[in-house]
């Protein structure tokens, strides 16, 4: 048999796969491999949009921290730890055995449990108003931020258990107060500025699960900041902005 007649269909099995693939010497016009369509303005604030008719219209912009954000988390959680401690130490002074009389024992419990609650209580009131960052809700297609009577406001304080509990207030709102611990007290919203919050709620709400959405703040709330040192620019036109300060 022929050799040449042997590798005439192999040569030609090659050439056909050189050509199918795009070899070299191939007249096949190559695939071009489409990347995935990706739109820089479907991802906004961290939330994904399939249309520019859903996209967010505010941005968050920080103006305060308070200084002593961390501290207060820290003495709230150490207050409850210790309320849960004396809690779960008062079966032991009657458990334990030992010749104190019943009476004692019931004196020593009243007093463990008076003490850390007092305190835990007090702490709690003493740092329920303390703001621990403050953020302006402005328009996202605005250039510089005007700090307004309705300006609205995104303010966080700490809950009994030091978890973040945010609030939206106005600056209108925000009344000086004389009681200790407290630099404003909230005022009963007007019809016009509870509509715009209610505007606002329902799309920064929109992602959030029910017990972290954010609240309109209501009359009588306090909030406590701090204004003795030196504060942001924006921070100094809230102050103004609100009545009675400045």
């Amino acid at each position: 048999m022929n050799v040449h007649t042997v590798l005439r269909p192999t040569r030609s099995l090659l050439l056909r796969c050189s050509r199918l693939h795009g070899g070299p010497n191939s007249n096949a016009v190559p695939r071009k491999i489409q990347s995935p369509h990706c739109n820089n303005n479907s991802i906004l604030g961290g939330r994904s949009f399939s249309s520019a008719q859903d996209q967010d219209q505010y941005k968050i912009v920080p103006v305060y921290e308070g200084s002593l954000a961390k501290a207060a988390r820290i003495m709230k959680l150490a207050s409850v730890a210790s309320l849960v401690g004396g809690c779960a130490a008062v079966p032991f002074f009657f458990a334990a055995e030992s010749d104190v009389p019943s009476a004692a024992r019931t004196i020593l419990a009243v007093t463990t449990m008076g003490t850390t609650g007092s305190s835990t209580l007090l702490l709690t009131w003493a740092l329920k108003p303390y703001i621990t960052t403050l953020h302006v809700v402005a328009d996202e297609k605005a250039d510089a931020i005007e700090i307004e009577h309705d300006t609205p406001l995104l303010v966080q304080t700490l809950t009994f258990l030091a978890r973040p509990y945010t609030r939206l207030v106005f600056p209108e709102q925000l009344a000086p107060a004389s009681i200790p611990m407290t630099s404003w007290l909230a005022r009963r919203p007007s019809e016009t500025l509870a509509a715009k919050a209610d505007e606002i709620l329902a799309q920064i709400n929109k992602d959030r699960k029910r017990g972290d959405q954010v609240q309109l703040a209501q009359q009588d709330d306090r909030f406590y900041v701090h204004t003795q040192g030196s504060v942001s620019a924006l921070m100094e036109k809230i102050l103004a902005a609100a009545p009675g300060q400045g």
